[in-house]
């Protein structure tokens, strides 16, 4: 097992965790409920974790995970999008249909 990405937002490890799953790179998030234990534990040990759990993935999953960090790095507002798999309206800072999962190529956004 080997830890690829945290951050204080849970919604984006999902997000992650989603696309490496769909990519067949079996993983879990670590610390999901830990965030009321913030004050009493410094809170970047509160803060959730994607994990691995075959270190073979290692690098494919890295490719996903800098892929991925990089548009939460973009601070440009991205223009609403309409999922062409099930028809939902989406805000331009997801890649990810909220409704049904797809996953929005990144040369599209």
């Amino acid at each position: 097992m080997r830890k690829v990405f945290t951050d204080n937002r849970l919604f984006v490890l999902i997000q992650l965790k989603q696309q490496l799953l769909d990519a067949g790179i079996s993983c879990f998030v670590k610390n999901e409920m830990l965030s009321g234990g913030t004050g009493e534990l410094p809170f970047t040990e509160t803060w959730p974790e994607l994990w691995i759990h075959s270190n073979a993935d290692y690098e494919s999953a890295m490719k996903m995970v800098n892929t991925f960090k990089a548009t939460l790095t973009d601070d440009a507002p991205q223009q609403p999008w309409t999922c062409p798999k099930c028809g939902e309206a989406n805000d331009g800072h997801y890649f990810l249909c909220w409704s049904c999962g797809f996953e929005l190529p990144l040369e599209s956004a």
